[in-house]
Parts: structure tokens; C-alpha cells; sequence
């Protein structure tokens, strides 16, 4: 997902002062529930770099106040209140993962950090563009090098999800995309999708992944990418993506990640073969598809699965997930071209996986997203 706008927010955004105030609230280092040297360290600096995409988003979010947005749907009262805590939480959560050894401090590192301002700058600039592409709800306003890239796509990606500029269909649009995602979620967002970790762990414990093979689906820029062949070093990792130049982008990411291999594929159409992988993940990738497509996605991941393999998704919450945040699911896809996520919001994916022969279905959320996990049984008539 990316945009400019906020999801705690209406057509008429807090004000600034009032919501700098109440960040410095709930992430008052006195309120903070880690233990030890290595949580704490990691939470001031993931509290730190809240604060900077808070600030940064500001006047984005004044631009998209004075665009048309729907002017029937209001935050409930508090909303700015409930979803900072919520974004404090699961920072939190995050933090101790880190402090317990699941993860290492490493995923904190930031990436380009010297060239931080100058996509701060770029994605300013190109939120007039997009604001101006809501205005008119121009779905399929593509430049020139995303247009070239149409032939041979699905119809259901043909389109600029969210109105930035190209949708996944150019390099400068890979640039700045995770910068947008991180003002969207007041950086949150890399915790979120760090939260694949955590069931990953569950199912193969503290090792460092050695002898195994993971297949990520929708790696998009390669951040989740990053994270988990950080916490599992010694595993094969193939990560997978439909658009061509975030393929290109994340190869240049993650060159110094020898263990990793990054392929433009459809995830609905596997050119693997059966019972290839020991996991199967995705990270921020269902929330985009039309249903049909998400049952072929599963179908494809239970198929390249090993008997026992692992299968687990990280992506927006659903509703009744965290009823009190379904207003927000509602937001969402009428604020932004989203085309496919008020059926996904309102359809649990439980139920997809289970039918398609899953079992040991867990699921959990925070902030703004769910996580799920299951296990391919061993035998097609195992019950778990």
C-alpha cells in the first residue's frame, strides 16, 4: 500500500500540534514495556524513526486534506489516540523479538541513509501528482516506461494501484515506494512486515535456516526480503515478484545477499516444481489480488510446498481482525485506488487456506495488519 495520506485520519487530518503532542505521549520512553539492553536500544531507535515519518508526512498529509476525498466516512473518536497506541505496541513487540535473539539488531539498519532527503523530496513532489490523479480517479495514467511494460500482465495489474505515478511499473516508482509506505504507517511499516519472523521461528526454531529452502511471493522492493534471510542466513531464498522493475531494484538491494535469488514470475503460476520448497511466505501481497487469483496463489503454495512445509502471509487486517480499526479497512480502498481490497477486507483468508488443504491455521495482528500461519500436513487426509 502506499499513499500520502493517513489512515487515523479523515478528509481533514489532525492537526500537527495536536498530533506531534500525542505521539510524544504514547512513545514517552517511561511508558515503554521492553526488557534488557538490546529491546531497549532497538525501540528508541525505532521510536526515533517514528518520529521522522511522522514529521515528514505533515505536509502530505495537509495535501491530501485538500484533495476530494469521502466525505461520509469519519474516524470514530479517539482514532488518533487508538492507532498510535497500536503502532506503539507493535514496535514493542518488535523490539523484544530483536532483544530476544529471533531477529538481529541488524534489520534496524537503515538503507541509504544519504539518500534519505533527497526521496523525501521526491516523493513531495510526486504527491502533487498523485493528488492531483485521485482528484480525477485516473486509474491507468501510466509514463512511457511503465506503459511499455503492459503487454503480457494480468488485467488486474494493469493499473496505477493507490495513483502513484507508474504503479510497480517503473524504476522511479521502486525508488521511492518504500519512503511512501513508511509515511503512510508513521513508520511502522518494517515492523509489520517483520512480523513473518515470528511464525517462521515457531516452525523452525533458532536456527540459521541451514538446508532450507523459502520462496517469498510479491517481494516487491525486497525489504521483507532483507529481513528474513537476516534472521535466517543460511537459507535459500527465492523471491518472486510480477513487476519487472522492483525484480531489477531489489537484485540491486540485495547483491551482497549471496543465499538469495530474485525472479519476475506470477505468483498464480509457479514455474517450480511440486514440493520444491520448505516454506512459503508472502509479505503485503493478497490485499491486491481479485479473489480468484488469491485461491490460485494458495493452491500454487500448498503445490510447491513440502509435506510439513510452512506457509504464512503478512498483510492488511481484515474485518473483525481488530474491530476496533474496521473503520479504517472501510477508509481505505474509498480514499485509494485499492480495487480488490473491500472484498479482501471483508473475506477472511482462514478460510481460503484451510480449503485448500492447509491445516495448523494460527493467526494474529498488529497495528494496521494480520499475520497467519499454517503447515501443508504430511498427508493429504491428515487432520490438524
Amino acid at each position: 500500500m502506499t499513499s500520502r495520506s493517513d489512515m487515523a485520519s479523515s478528509s481533514s487530518p489532525p492537526s500537527t500540534a495536536r498530533l506531534l503532542a500525542e505521539a510524544a505521549r504514547v512513545f514517552d520512553p517511561r511508558s515503554w514495556q521492553t526488557r534488557g539492553t538490546t529491546a531497549s536500544l532497538a525501540m528508541a531507535f525505532e521510536s526515533l524513526r517514528m518520529g521522522l515519518f511522522v514529521a515528514e508526512g505533515i505536509p502530505l498529509f495537509l495535501l491530501s486534506a485538500r484533495s476530494e476525498g469521502p466525505a461520509d466516512l469519519t474516524p470514530p473518536e479517539g482514532a488518533l489516540e487508538m492507532t498510535l497506541e497500536r503502532l506503539r505496541s507493535l514496535l514493542e513487540q518488535d523490539a523484544s523479538m530483536i532483544g530476544e535473539g529471533k531477529a538481529p539488531l541488524s534489520v534496524l539498519s537503515p538503507r541509504d541513509p544519504l539518500g534519505h532527503g533527497g526521496r523525501w523530496l521526491r516523493v513531495l513532489a510526486d504527491g502533487f501528482r498523485v493528488s492531483r490523479r485521485r482528484r480525477n480517479r485516473r486509474s491507468r495514467d501510466f509514463g512511457r516506461e511503465a506503459e511499455r511494460r503492459l503487454e503480457g500482465l494480468p488485467a488486474y495489474y494493469q493499473r496505477n494501484f493507490h495513483y502513484q505515478t507508474d504503479g510497480y511499473l517503473s524504476a522511479s516508482s521502486a525508488e521511492i515506494y518504500e519512503h511512501q509506505v513508511e509515511l503512510l504507517f508513521r513508520g511502522g511499516a518494517d515492523a509489520m512486515r517483520r512480523m513473518i519472523i515470528g511464525p517462521l521461528r515457531r516452525h523452525f526454531g533458532d536456527g540459521t535456516g541451514r538446508g532450507l529452502r523459502f520462496l517469498e511471493l510479491g517481494s516487491g522492493t525486497g525489504i521483507a526480503t532483507r529481513f528474513v534471510a537476516q534472521a535466517f542466513p543460511d537459507a535459500r531464498i527465492t523471491a518472486l515478484d510480477l513487476s519487472a522493475p522492483y525484480t531489477q531494484h531489489a537484485r540491486r538491494a540485495l547483491r551482497n545477499f549471496e543465499r538469495v535469488d530474485l525472479i519476475q514470475g506470477d505468483a498464480a503460476h509457479l514455474d517450480f516444481a511440486e514440493e520444491r520448497f520448505d516454506a512459503v511466505y508472502s509479505v503485503f501481497l493478497f490485499h491486491e489480488l481479485p479473489l480468484p487469483v488469491r485461491e490460485l496463489v494458495v493452491a500454487e503454495a500448498f503445490r510447491v510446498l513440502r509435506p510439513g512445509g510452512f506457509f504464512g502471509l503478512v498483510d492488511s487486517l481484515q474485518k473483525g481482525d481488530d474491530p476496533d480499526l474496521d473503520w479504517a479497512l472501510d477508509f481505505f480502498p474509498r480514499e485509494f485506488h485499492e480495487p480488490y481490497y473491500a472484498h479482501y477486507a471483508a473475506n477472511p483468508m482462514e478460510p481460503i487456506v484451510e480449503s485448500e488443504g492447509f491445516g495448523a491455521i494460527e493467526s494474529g495482528t498488529g497495528y494496521m495488519a494480520k499475520w497467519l500461519s499454517a503447515t501443508r500436513p504430511e498427508s493429504r487426509g491428515e487432520s490438524e
